[in-house]
C-alpha cells in the first residue's frame, strides 16, 4: 500500500519568523497511527556548512559523524564511540586535532557527550534524526 499526500505546504516558525517545508503523509494501515522516519537533517545543518559557519577540519569531522549515524541502524540511539586516533587516520588530522574539534562541536551545539563516557557523542537529535517518530520526544528536536 502506497502513503498519500496529504498535503505539503510553506509554513513560518512563529518563533524564528523562518519558513518550514511541512510535508503530511497518511502513514500506511500497519503503521497504525505513527510514522516513520529514518534519517532527518535540519535545514540548519545544511546551511551552516553551506555558509561556512562551520569550516575545514570542524566541517570535516561533522560530516565524519554524519556519515557514521547513517551507518548506523534504524533505531539506534545514534551514539558513536570513537577512538580519536582512528578518527584522525580516517579524516586525515591529528589525534590532537580530532580532538579540539570535537570539542568545538560540542560546545557549538553540533555534538552532545554522552554523559558518563568520554569518547561516546552523537550529532544533536535537532540536527540529525535517525528513527521513528513515535519515538521521537518533542523536548529532544526543534525542526
Amino acid at each position: 500500500m502506497q502513503k498519500k499526500l496529504i498535503f505539503k505546504k510553506q509554513l513560518i516558525d512563529p518563533d524564528t519568523g523562518e519558513y518550514i517545508t511541512a510535508i503530511a503523509f497518511i502513514p500506511e494501515a500497519r503503521d497504525k497511527g505513527f510514522a516513520k522516519v529514518y534519517e532527518l537533517m535540519s535545514r540548519k545543518l545544511f546551511e551552516d556548512l553551506a555558509n561556512r559557519v562551520i569550516t575545514g577540519g570542524e566541517a570535516k569531522l561533522l560530516l565524519w559523524f554524519l556519515a557514521k549515524t547513517v551507518e548506523l541502524p534504524i533505531q539506534s540511539d545514534m551514539w558513536i564511540p570513537i577512538d580519536y586516533r582512528k578518527v584522525a587516520e580516517e579524516v586525515k588530522l591529528s589525534p590532537r586535532v580530532v580532538h579540539m574539534y570535537v570539542k568545538q562541536l560540542v560546545r557549538k551545539g553540533y555534538l552532545e557527550q554522552f554523559k558518563d563516557r568520554h569518547s561516546t557523542f552523537r550529532l544533536k537529535p535537532d540536527l540529525v534524526y535517525k528513527g521513528y517518530l513515535v519515538r521521537l520526544k518533542e523536548s529532544e528536536i526543534d525542526f
